[in-house]
């Protein structure tokens, strides 16, 4: 091959693979794949944790220290057990929701039942907002 025709298609390869990194660099993060934590209505501390999935999917892990669900003490009215949740939310267009089953954190852990999930991202703010309005921030 002579040189005219190598610098030519060096350059155009240069081209070619400059813009294909800069694609990469430029590609927007998921605003939902994170951290958060957040206080809930009742007042316990509450982590959630966002992976992306395949596809439109995200696997979650939600994680509530003080689950008013999973019993009070009577005397003190203390939170006796956290909940924990896990499994796999879809994306609605809007933010990750979906159905997980939900177990109370006793000794073994108790299935408390199926519990919806959805958020919504706040772009202004960098937060997620849930169904009860609950604001999550990232950790």
């Amino acid at each position: 091959m002579n040189k005219i025709v190598r610098i030519p298609l060096f350059a155009a390869s240069l081209l070619l693979m400059l813009a294909v990194g800069v694609s990469v660099v430029f590609a927007a993060p998921d605003p939902f794949v994170g951290g958060w934590e957040s206080t809930d209505q009742d007042g316990s501390y509450q982590v959630l944790t966002i992976g992306g999935g395949p596809g439109n999917s995200y696997h979650v892990r939600y994680y509530d220290f003080g689950a008013t669900i999973c019993g009070l003490d009577p005397v003190t009215g203390d939170f006796l057990h956290a909940a924990s949740a896990q499994g796999v939310l879809t994306d609605s267009g809007s933010g990750p929701e979906g159905t997980l089953p939900v177990y109370c954190r006793t000794s073994p852990p108790t299935f408390w039942g199926n519990a919806n999930f959805n958020y919504m991202y706040d772009s202004i703010t960098d937060t997620l907002v849930d169904a009860h309005g609950i604001v999550w921030s990232r950790k």
